[in-house]
């Protein structure tokens, strides 16, 4: 409790001037996939990635750095979270004032997953490539070869945003020996619900190219459509998408999840995404029900209005607290 307090006030000066010598970098690495490589829409094997390195680790070389691997959302990129896209958000400057406050370093490694039909849904697909195979297999190898990590699992994260979101549960679900915490903000896509529920006029769209959807519906069409290229069958198939669908996975098999050190849910109450608040209740009660401890947060916002003020006092905050061990880590063994 008394190391919990003090972190929290530690936080709040989190407002204070930057001191000049407090800077971490942010490295631009390209790695040229084999799993992605052959993908049936011509999308590049090389990948970029961008990896944040806090201040002290170019100053103590025999140190190791946890890692959080951060997911980006549909149709966008990792470069939005550094160049002030989202409210001004600059991750690096968030992450060099978590430092301030000795609230504990780690690397954040955000691949560019973004494609020409907006996103693969970080899945093995004949479509896009084998993304899971290359976040949990290629690129996890890469940053530890690369660069100092810790490598057990305890010291390994992942957050995604919206598209990102659903990467992340899906891929924490698959590969609870590699990534022991996930932290999915404003999941997409997590089961057949609101727009993406089998009545939903989105279908009739998808089905037939030909027809174009109304303004409003343009969206939730495009990534019914890249869902649907992604998971390699049309949505009514039966079992086809059961496979890639987060609330289906873990509804079959919620022993991977029973390993994490910590799970977090968060959207905002007035997400105009209607899979999204739908999506996350139901997965929070799915968790309940196989006796999974976890965390649903709601905040007051829609679907990215509130990026800023949730990666600056929620996210990052909570990882600095996971790694650090500020925080109880539930069943997170070695």
């Amino acid at each position: 409790m008394r190391r919990s307090l003090a972190f929290a006030l530690r936080l709040l000066l989190l407002c204070l001037p930057a001191p000049a010598m407090a800077q971490g970098r942010i490295l631009v690495d390209t790695i040229r996939s084999k799993a992605i490589a052959g993908n049936a829409i011509g999308d590049t094997p090389n990948r970029e990635v961008f990896v944040y390195t806090p201040p002290s680790y170019d100053r103590t070389p025999a140190r190791r750095f946890p890692v959080l691997y951060l997911l980006h959302g549909f149709t966008s990129q990792p470069r939005e979270w550094l160049d002030g896209s989202y409210q001004g958000l600059d991750l690096q400057q968030t992450m060099d004032s978590l430092w301030r406050v000795d609230a504990g370093e780690f690397l954040v490694v955000m691949p560019n997953a973004d494609n020409a039909m907006g996103g693969g849904f970080y899945v093995n697909s004949a479509a896009f490539g084998k993304w899971d195979d290359f976040v949990s297999q290629e690129l996890v190898q890469y940053i530890d070869a690369r660069y100092r990590t810790r490598t057990d699992r305890a010291s390994r994260g992942l957050a995604g945003q919206s598209m990102g979101g659903f990467g992340a549960l899906y891929l924490a679900q698959k590969h609870s020996d590699v990534f022991g915490t996930v932290y999915a903000m404003s999941p997409c896509c997590t089961g057949m619900v609101g727009e993406l529920a089998p009545t939903s006029d989105v279908w009739r769209y998808v089905r037939d190219t030909t027809l174009a959807p109304p303004p409003a519906m343009r969206g939730s069409v495009r990534l019914a459509s890249a869902m649907t290229a992604a998971f390699g069958a049309p949505y009514d198939q039966p079992g086809a998408w059961a496979q890639f669908l987060p609330l289906d996975l873990l509804t079959k098999d919620a022993s991977g999840l029973r390993r994490s050190c910590a799970v977090v849910i968060e959207y905002g109450l007035d997400d105009a995404i209607a899979s999204v608040p739908l999506g996350s209740r139901a997965y929070a009660e799915a968790l309940a029900r196989a006796k999974i401890s976890y965390r649903l947060d709601a905040f007051a916002g829609g679907h990215t209005d509130r990026t800023r003020q949730r990666f600056e006092q929620r996210v990052l905050p909570f990882f600095a607290q996971q790694f650090s061990g500020a925080a109880p880590n539930g069943n997170c063994t070695p």
